[in-house]
């Protein structure tokens, strides 16, 4: 049995800490994962993991074993991949998380036209607006935009984006215009579930910020679902300007405060620290970078809204 390929099995077990997720994310009987973990243990003459009916978990020469064996491998795909010839076809399955409203409005597609130039590999998208750790959950990559991750991670810049504060127009001329940040307290606000500082809306930059603690009618971890509902006329509502631009575009919604700007922010692709020398993700993060670039443009002038 391939010695290599069990060790590989053992890591991935170890970070799941389940066989059948192991099996699924490999792509390959769950029967073959416990015949690659026997033969590692039998070839190290100890056990490595302890079974249980709901996890598996390490052993004492497991932890040690992981913690060895974890860098030698990710040192060897450094240096196979180092070493492959330049239009080597890219192969596998590569597992990707990204926030569900971005993932189906510009991700798809850009995801897309990579699989076209490299026809050998197959791709796993999830979608999710939650936090994702790629290493517990066994990702490749995971897109987000938000804050710093610890340091067990590298982050990848992929595009910097605009936040635009909206809302329907039925519902200002229902509630009015709100004139400056304060008066958003008077609002029904649309909130995103993990926003960074709470309840709290942050306009302009430096010494000129103005902090208002809105009163969220509606919370909700799904930015598609902030969109739709600030588009139905439930609130005023923060999101990111290439999610809004085609509702802003044909007058489903409005800008509120223009003149109060919101701060930058930036998409990024993080993967567990060393994956990032692997061949297919760096190629995958130059081609995103291009690709979502042109999905996702910065804010500029909008076209008039289309007659209704």
């Amino acid at each position: 049995m391939d010695h290599i390929s069990c060790i590989r099995t053992f890591l991935r077990v170890a970070d799941v800490e389940n066989f059948s997720e192991t099996a699924r994310q490999l792509g390959i009987p769950k029967s073959l994962v416990t015949r690659r973990i026997h033969h590692l243990e039998k070839e190290l003459g100890t056990p490595l993991l302890v079974r249980t009916t709901r996890r598996v978990r390490l052993t004492e020469s497991g932890a040690m074993y992981r913690q060895r064996v974890a860098g030698l491998i990710e040192e060897l795909d450094a240096l196979e991949n180092s070493i492959s010839s330049h239009d080597l076809a890219l192969r596998g399955l590569m597992r990707v998380s990204s926030p569900t409203a971005f993932g189906v409005q510009a991700l798809r597609r850009a995801l897309a036209g990579f699989m076209r130039d490299h026809p050998e590999l197959t791709m796993e998208l999830t979608l999710n607006d939650g936090p994702v750790n790629p290493v517990d959950e066994g990702y490749d990559m995971v897109i987000t935009d938000r804050g710093e991750i610890s340091g067990q991670f590298q982050e990848e810049p992929l595009f910097r984006f605009d936040l635009l504060c909206c809302a329907a127009p039925a519902y200002l001329e229902a509630r009015g215009v709100p004139q400056v940040p304060g008066d958003l307290r008077e609002h029904d606000c649309i909130q995103y579930l993990y926003h960074e500082s709470g309840h709290e809306w942050r306009f302009g930059e430096g010494e000129n910020v103005h902090r208002v603690q809105v009163h969220p009618r509606l919370t909700t971890n799904s930015g598609a679902l902030m969109h739709d509902a600030a588009v139905d006329g439930e609130g005023v509502v923060i999101l990111p300007f290439f999610l809004a631009r085609q509702a802003l575009e044909e007058g489903r919604l409005v800008e509120v405060l223009p003149g109060y700007t919101l701060p930058q922010k930036t998409m990024k692709a993080v993967l567990p620290r060393k994956r990032e020398t692997v061949r297919r993700n760096q190629q995958l993060i130059e081609h995103l970078r291009h690709a979502l670039g042109n999905e996702c443009p910065q804010r500029g002038a909008l076209r008039e809204p289309s007659p209704r």
